[in-house]
Parts: C-alpha cells; sequence; structure tokens
C-alpha cells in the first residue's frame, strides 16, 4: 500500500500482460503514426525509450536510496511528457530546467554523442564528484548540451532565463557573437506552484512588458502543471485564466499524458517561440506520481484514491497504448524492452558504485561551485586595459567613481555597476 514505486512499476506490468486487443491501424515506422501530429513511428518509439529510461532512473534512486548508496529521490514520475522538450528544442538551446526534467534529459542526450544520461544521472543521484552538475541539489546540467544547473523549487532561474532571452538579441546589437546560433531559444520549465513566486512574476511580467514594446525576447515558458505544489493543491482552472490573456505572451497547452498532443502542441509552441522572437508560455497538463519525493508521506494530504486515480494517469500507459493501437510493437515487445532497461539501468548502478568517489570534503563541494583561483582574481582586479573605454563613459579621470566624493550605498552600488558594464560591454 505504501511503496508505490512497487505498484506503478507492478501497474506497468500487468497492463501491458493484460493486452490483449488487436491493433487498431498499422502505421509505417517511417511515417507519421497520426495525421496532423508529424511524428513518425520511429520517433515516437525513441520518444517511448527515453521515457521508460527516466521512470528506471527514478526506480533505481529508491532502490539505492534504501541501500543508503543514494541520497536524492524527488523523480519525474508523471512528468515524462516533457520528453518532446527534448526532441523539438535542439541541443543549443540554452535550457533552464525543473528538477522532474528526466525524459527530458534523457532525450536531449541522443542529439550529441558521447553523453550518456544513465551514467550522468546516477553519478548525481550517489553524489559523485564526477557528477557533470556538479553536485548541486537536485538539479540538471550539462555544459555540452547547453543546461545551466538551476535549483527550480523556488522560480530562482526565471529571471535568469529572461534576461539569457533579452541578450540573445542585445548581442547582436553591440556587435558579440553569442555562444550559439542567432536563432536560439532559451527553455524554461517549471512546476505550477512558482508561478506564484515573486521572482516568476516579475520574470513573466518583464518578458510580457518588453514584447509589447517589440523588442525580442525569445523564451518559452514550459509550466508543468500536476496540480500540486508539495502538499498545496493548484487551484483548478487558475493558470488558464492567469495566463491566457497576458500581453505579448503566447499561451499554448497541451496533455502531458498523452504523446501525441504534448508532440504537436510542443512543435507549435517552439516554432512559434523561434520564428517571432516572442515570449511563449506552454501549459503542460501533467501527473505528479510517487510523492514529491522518496521521503514524502503523501497519504498526509492525499487519500489513497486520490493516489490511485493519479496513478491510472500514468503517461507511460498512455504511451504504450498508442505503440500497442498503432501496431509499432506487441505488449511481449515493451515489456522485454522495458525490463531490459530496468537491467541496463541497473548494471550502470553497480558499475557507478564499485568506483565512485563522492563528495565529502568542502574543497570537492565547493570546486565546481567556486573555484578559489587567487591569482586569476588579481589579475582580473588590476586589469586596466578599459581605460580608454571609461573615459568615453565618464568624460574624464576626475567623474571615475574611485575619484568622487563619499556618497551614501545606494549611489556607489549604482557608480559600480556602472563601471562594471563599462568594464564588460
Amino acid at each position: 500500500m505504501f511503496n508505490r514505486a512497487e505498484i506503478v512499476d507492478r501497474n506497468f506490468q500487468d497492463f501491458l500482460r493484460g493486452w490483449t486487443a488487436a491493433p487498431s491501424w498499422r502505421a509505417h515506422p517511417d511515417e507519421p503514426v497520426h495525421a496532423g501530429v508529424g511524428l513518425r513511428g520511429t520517433e515516437l518509439l525513441e520518444l517511448f525509450e527515453s521515457q521508460i529510461t527516466a521512470r528506471h532512473l527514478d526506480l533505481i534512486a529508491r532502490t539505492l536510496r534504501a541501500r543508503d548508496e543514494a541520497y536524492y529521490t524527488i523523480g519525474s514520475a508523471g512528468h515524462e511528457g516533457n520528453v518532446v522538450l527534448g526532441r523539438l528544442l535542439r541541443p543549443t538551446d540554452p535550457a533552464f530546467l525543473h528538477y522532474r526534467s528526466g525524459a527530458l534529459m534523457v532525450e536531449r542526450s541522443r542529439q550529441l554523442p558521447g553523453i550518456d544520461p544513465v551514467r550522468d544521472a546516477i553519478l548525481s543521484q550517489t553524489a559523485s564528484v564526477d557528477d557533470p552538475m556538479g553536485g548541486r541539489h537536485k538539479v540538471w546540467g550539462s555544459g555540452p548540451l547547453w543546461v545551466l544547473p538551476q535549483t527550480s523549487t523556488i522560480a530562482s532561474h526565471l529571471p535568469k532565463a529572461v534576461g539569457a532571452a533579452m541578450a540573445l538579441s542585445r548581442a547582436k546589437k553591440i556587435g558579440l557573437e553569442p555562444p550559439v546560433p542567432r536563432d536560439s531559444i532559451i527553455l524554461c520549465s517549471f512546476g505550477d506552484a512558482s508561478t506564484n513566486h515573486k521572482s516568476a512574476l516579475g520574470a513573466f511580467n518583464t518578458a510580457s512588458w518588453t514584447a509589447y514594446q517589440h523588442v525580442p525576447v525569445p523564451i518559452l515558458f514550459v509550466c508543468e502543471d500536476n496540480g500540486l505544489g508539495i502538499s498545496v493543491k493548484t487551484p483548478p482552472g487558475y493558470l488558464e485564466r492567469e495566463f491566457q490573456g497576458r500581453p505579448a505572451l503566447k499561451y499554448f497547452r497541451a496533455d502531458g499524458t498523452d504523446l501525441l498532443d504534448a508532440y504537436g502542441a510542443t512543435a507549435a509552441a517552439v516554432r512559434y517561440c523561434r520564428e517571432r522572437r516572442v515570449p511563449v508560455f506552454l501549459h503542460l497538463k501533467v501527473v505528479r506520481m510517487l510523492g514529491h519525493a522518496g521521503t514524502d508521506v503523501e497519504l498526509e494530504y492525499r487519500s489513497v484514491a486520490e493516489v490511485a486515480e493519479a496513478e491510472s494517469r500514468d503517461p507511460l500507459l498512455r504511451t504504450a497504448r498508442i505503440v500497442l493501437e498503432s501496431g509499432l510493437l506487441t505488449a511481449p515487445e515493451i515489456l522485454d524492452r522495458y525490463e531490459a532497461t530496468r537491467n541496463h539501468v541497473a548494471a550502470v548502478a553497480e558499475q557507478v558504485l564499485s568506483d565512485v568517489e563522492r563528495l565529502e570534503r568542502p574543497d570537492q563541494v565547493m570546486a565546481p561551485l567556486a573555484p578559489y583561483t587567487p591569482g586569476a582574481v588579481r589579475t582580473e582586479a588590476l586589469r586596466d586595459d578599459y581605460h580608454e573605454r571609461r573615459l568615453e563613459r565618464f568624460g574624464d579621470e576626475s567623474a571615475f567613481p574611485e575619484n568622487q566624493s563619499p556618497k551614501h550605498l545606494a549611489a556607489l552600488i549604482n557608480l559600480g555597476l556602472d563601471d562594471l558594464l563599462t568594464r564588460y560591454p
């Protein structure tokens, strides 16, 4: 009753073992599965594989935690519909991600050779010094994939994402070549509860206010709405009313438990954002499964019936049904792939555990966060190759901030920022 991970795992297997229906149609692997969506059979199977991989990463996290060999169990179960973002966005579209982005990351990793998303995720779960995002608190990160590590629980990444979107267009005006293609867009995902945080509200307002004045802000906001902020329910219909009518913010809605619907709506949202260079709000309706985290006693605030109802909307069940009805795979074939993925994830976990070096000392924790390089700091502090720019900005040396009379802190902060922008144009 209380081990919902086992129940969810068993539900998927039982669904497949009980499937007896014949395919409703026969989809060709190289042709669209459904008219109007544009998702080929081979692509659908790859997305399904990424969803299954993300699910087994959630399950192994709880297994390792029970053995005291892993430390974090917030998973992506129920949010696997975000896999379409991993397919439809480029690895050069900078991403500021919500913490339930397992399927997205697995799928995005397909786009670059040499990246093993299973190993990377388990390195993170086990607090390895080789964790590609530096051992930060339950975040996704990858330099090659342009996923910037973020703490997304308090919406602190939204203002940064908006700033990055504005910088993409600003770079061209000031003659700088951005490190990503000029038609890149910013991906910023978050949960429904985060939309009420002041950081998020400021970001939405800034994006809308700026775009309303015809200044490019190419950002795709993705709200993964599971209806819960840990234990607090989001009022039904509130987000639709809140975001459908915002000026200069285009609203799209998709069922994140239905892969075909999610793919079609997300493709339209990405295309709109990339072509028009405007902010877009994609409202992805998902479901939260396995609680907020492994330590969450979900039955303290949800009934068993509510938990079971949520599990009945498992996106993996929906995708399996689409695959079965389209005749792309049989139920035994899906089950074989599901178990093969389980075995692969478990094998990678054991390999990681056999030679893992964990983050144990302060210097190891700080290394990727705040490298201590006093020589480089001193060199940068003494750099004076921007003297001419300072003269252009301030007029003469007597107007330099350090040569003026004492001022209060607010004025000094403004002068300091002014000087920094002169130093780093």
